[in-house]
C-alpha cells in the first residue's frame, strides 16, 4: 500500500533520496520512501505473505510507518495526492502458471517474471511482453495458428533463453528461507545472492488457511477470549471490521488524524484520486460457499481490503461492495477458508470484472 505526498513547503529532502526500512510497525513489514522533484515523495509499506497475523490491515499499519519518528520529522505537515495498493504477485518462477494454452498466453508479473531476489519486476514483465510479440508476429508471418503447441515453440522457447529467464533461475529459491522465519529470510536470500543460486535456505510455503493462527491465539496473553467474543459481536452489530478494536486493545498508540496525511480510510479513498466504478456489472469478489463464511472467526478478508469494500454482512457472510473496492487483489491470498470440495482453493473467488481502481499517478 502506498500513497504520494506533497513534502512540507520547508522539506530539507532532495529528489533521489530513497529510505528502505524494514522491521517496524512488526518484523516482517518492509517499507520505502523516494522522493521525486517538485517536492513530492512516494512512500508506503509491503505486508507479506509470511507475516502470521490474522489481523493483516495495511492502512493502518502505513499510518504507524509513516509516523516513525526518523520519517516523521520529514513528513509531518505533509499532504496527500494519492493514494493506492495491489498485490504484488512477487512469488516469481515458484509461482509460475501455465503460459501458453490455445489462443492465449501469459505475460508480466502473474506469470511468473518477478526477480525474487533483486526485487525487481518492471522490466522482467515488459520482456515478457515484447517476447510473445515477436512469437505472435512469426506465427503470423507462418500462417500458423496460435495454438499450444505453437506458442510454446515460438513465446514460451523464447522466453526459456532470455537472460531473464536464467536470472530467475538463479532466484527461484531466493525467498523460500521466509516461510522458516523473518531473519532466516533474510540470511537465505544473501546466500543465495553470493552463490549465484547453488546454496538457499529451504521452507515449503503455506497458504493463508495452512498458516495463520486465530485471533485468540494470535492476542493469547494481551487479549482474552471473551474480550474478543465480545468486540467481534459489537463489530458484527456495527458492520466495522474487527482490527481497530483489537490494535486499540493490545495497545497500539491511536492515530492523531490531521485531515491532510493522516486521514480516515474512508477519507483516503476520497481524498486519494480513486476512479468511479461503472455501473452494470456483477460483483467481480464472491463468496462461494456462504455456510464456511458463517463459522469463520478470522475473516482476513475484511481486514485486509485496502479499500473497505468488504466488510461484516448478514449472518457472518461478508459483504462486497464494488464501488469501493481497489482491485488491489489482497483478499485473494488472505482467504483463511478451504472449500469443501477437498480442492484446496479458498472459498473467496476474486473474478474478472470491474471495480473503481486507485489513481493514475499512484
Amino acid at each position: 500500500m502506498k500513497m504520494v505526498v506533497d513534502l512540507p513547503a520547508d522539506s530539507k529532502l532532495e529528489p533521489g533520496t530513497v529510505f528502505h526500512t524494514f522491521g517496524f510497525p512488526e518484523p516482517e513489514i518492509f517499507g520505502f520512501m523516494y522522493i521525486h522533484p517538485g517536492n513530492i515523495a512516494s512512500l508506503g509499506i509491503f505486508v507479506p505473505s509470511w507475516f502470521d497475523c490474522p489481523v493483516r490491515t495495511a492502512y493502518r499499519y502505513l499510518q504507524h510507518w509513516v509516523m516513525h519518528p526518523y520519517l516523521w520529522q520529514h513528513l509531518n505537515g505533509a499532504t496527500l495526492r494519492s493514494w493506492g495498493a495491489k498485490t504484488l504477485g512477487e512469488s516469481g518462477r515458484r509461482g509460475e502458471p501455465h503460459l501458453v494454452g490455445d489462443g492465449y498466453a501469459r505475460i508480466g508479473e502473474g506469470s511468473g517474471t518477478t526477480n525474487v531476489l533483486t526485487g525487481s519486476g518492471v522490466d522482467e514483465a515488459w520482456a515478457s511482453g515484447t517476447q510473445l510479440a515477436d512469437a505472435v508476429l512469426e506465427l503470423l508471418k507462418a500462417g500458423k495458428p496460435f495454438t499450444k503447441e505453437n506458442l510454446a515453440a515460438t513465446y514460451v522457447a523464447r522466453r526459456r533463453a532470455s537472460r531473464e529467464d536464467k536470472e530467475s533461475r538463479v532466484a527461484e529459491k531466493a525467498r523460500d528461507g521466509f516461510c522458516c522465519g523473518f531473519v532466516t529470510g533474510l540470511i537465505g536470500m544473501g546466500m543465495t545472492g553470493l552463490t549465484g543460486g547453488l546454496l538457499n535456505i529451504w521452507g515449503t510455503p503455506k497458504a493463508p488457511h495452512k498458516r495463520l493462527p486465530s485471533i485468540e491465539r494470535y492476542y493469547r496473553g494481551r487479549i482474552s477470549a471473551e474480550e474478543i467474543a465480545k468486540l467481534r459481536a459489537e463489530c458484527q452489530a456495527k458492520g466495522l471490521s474487527l482490527h481497530n478494536e483489537l490494535m486499540d486493545r493490545a495497545g497500539w498508540p491511536a492515530i492523531p488524524l490531521d485531515g491532510k496525511l493522516l486521514v480516515s480510510h474512508q477519507d483516503a479513498l476520497l481524498m486519494g484520486g480513486k476512479v468511479q466504478a461503472p455501473a452494470g456489472y456483477a460483483d467481480h469478489v464472491v463468496f462461494t460457499e456462504p455456510a464456511v463464511c458463517e463459522k469463520c472467526d478470522v475473516k482476513t478478508c475484511i481486514t485486509i481490503c485496502s479499500g473497505q469494500a468488504i466488510a461484516p454482512g448478514e449472518k457472518g457472510v461478508p459483504a462486497f461492495d464494488r464501488e469501493k473496492c481497489i482491485h488491489c487483489g489482497a483478499c485473494l491470498w488472505n482467504c483463511t477458508q478451504e472449500r469443501t470440495d477437498g480442492s484446496g482453493r479458498t472459498v473467496l473467488e476474486f473474478r474478472a470484472g470491474t471495480g473503481g481502481l486507485h489513481s493514475a499517478e499512484n
